[in-house]
């Protein structure tokens, strides 16, 4: 497990202590976080049909957008992601008859049912795909619990918007209303999530989309030092001038497909030919004398990485200082380099990323998440916004562009359906 500091144990306790602890989110918020889990629950009500409302528990977890540090959570970097108002809810309840041996799930996001059987630790390689998540909770929480299961979400799927770490998240916290104990919280509940990617939905990801996600509170963006997992709130103080607009592209990507795989293994050799420990101890110069003369994608790859991990301790300095203009400078360094450095932007992306930019009002863009399609996040001047959608809307080629005006939301949780008025 992580070894962080009594400050950090602390902060997690206070996160997680009671409900009541929590600074408040706006009605808005509530509203949808509200609106998404009524769905789920009248969707399990269509398809499993009544029951004591006791018996039924429902999590809810939001997506996540991340403002700069891109992929270098699995490089020892820093990030700077927040949670959204996008939410993913998962609602059931125990199968009455356990000895079935498995665990029906619906979800709204596909057509058919997901049958999932036990021993939930025994991982099946063909088919299954978005239930793998659900199975490996289920495994690495040693649940043996057969279960009926609904799952709805707000999140778009293959946007990168981190769906999948929600999905993770909501179910560990559904099931960890049916233990005697509630599982942990925090960064042990991100941990284990994150072993469900490399485990069982074999995707070699970072901590990053688990961390925020267990741990966001409403109005904060998290720093996270991926080298030792301690983190800070930082305040987003800009909302009152501006905005985070998230433009999604349309184009659905897949890390598992193999180049997401490859940029890892990558820059694992690269570091290993520079002959340190971490990229936090790399500079220009050392990849300069050790690097140039190879293979010329490893080398701009370390040099993303490099700049990117000091580009982003520049970002959070510029945000904390309130200062926008310099914050979407270092958006649009980013998107830069991940483009013609580490080469996972997209045509459709790029284009988006060039017509924010082209309007009135806008500081920065940049893709986010792994790449290959997706979204674009642009920070945008509040009086500017109707019109820099308007023009995106008009001249992107791509299709039919989705927004997302977001705000910092609060972690993952347990969701009462009381929450409802039931």
């Amino acid at each position: 497990m992580a070894d962080y500091s009594v400050g950090e144990k602390i902060l997690e306790e206070r996160l997680f202590e009671n409900d009541s602890s929590r600074p408040s989110e706006p009605d808005h918020v509530t509203n949808l976080k509200r609106g998404v889990v009524r769905e789920a629950y009248e969707l399990f009500l269509t398809h499993f049909g009544a029951s004591p409302v006791n018996e039924i528990k429902a999590a809810a977890a939001p997506g996540r957008v991340n403002l700069i540090g891109e992929h270098i959570d699995y490089c020892d970097g820093f990030v700077l992601p927040m949670a959204i108002p996008l939410y993913t809810v998962v609602v059931g309840r125990k199968t009455y008859d356990q000895k079935r041996g498995f665990t029906n799930v619906f979800s709204s996001h596909f057509a058919d049912p997901l049958v999932i059987r036990r021993p939930y630790d025994r991982i099946v390689r063909e088919g299954m795909t978005w239930g793998r998540y659900i199975q490996g909770v289920f495994a690495l929480t040693e649940c043996s619990l057969c279960f009926d299961v609904v799952v709805h979400s707000s999140i778009p799927l293959g946007s990168g918007l981190s769906s999948s770490a929600a999905l993770e998240l909501a179910t560990y916290h559904f099931v960890s209303q049916f233990f005697p104990e509630p599982l942990p919280r925090g960064v042990r509940s991100a941990e284990l999530c994150r072993r469900v990617e490399h485990e069982y939905a074999e995707v070699p990801c970072g901590i990053m989309d688990q961390f925020v996600i267990a741990l966001a509170e409403h109005g904060h963006a998290l720093r996270i030092d991926c080298r030792s997992l301690s983190y800070e709130l930082i305040p987003i103080s800009i909302s009152h001038d501006a905005l985070f607009l998230i433009v999604n592209s349309g184009v659905h990507h897949k890390h598992a497909s193999g180049e997401y795989a490859k940029r890892r293994k990558m820059v694992e050799e690269a570091l290993r030919i520079l002959n340190v420990d971490s990229w936090r101890s790399v500079t220009h110069e050392m990849v300069q004398e050790k690097l140039s003369s190879g293979d010329a994608m490893m080398f701009d790859c370390a040099l993303h990485v490099v700049d990117e991990i000091e580009r982003t301790v520049k970002a959070t300095e510029a945000l904390l200082d309130n200062d926008i203009t310099h914050f979407g400078r270092y958006m649009c360094e980013s998107h830069n380099s991940l483009r013609d450095k580490y080469r996972v932007s997209c045509a459709e992306t790029d284009e988006l990323v060039s017509l924010a930019m082209a309007c009135e009002g806008v500081f920065g863009s940049r893709m986010t998440g792994g790449g290959f399609g997706g979204c674009t996040v642009s920070l945008v001047r509040k009086e500017n916004l109707e019109d820099v959608k308007n023009y995106i809307k008009d001249n992107y080629k791509g299709g039919t562009p989705t927004f997302y005006e977001s705000e910092p939301v609060s972690h993952a949780g347990p969701v009462k359906l009381l929450f409802l008025g039931k």
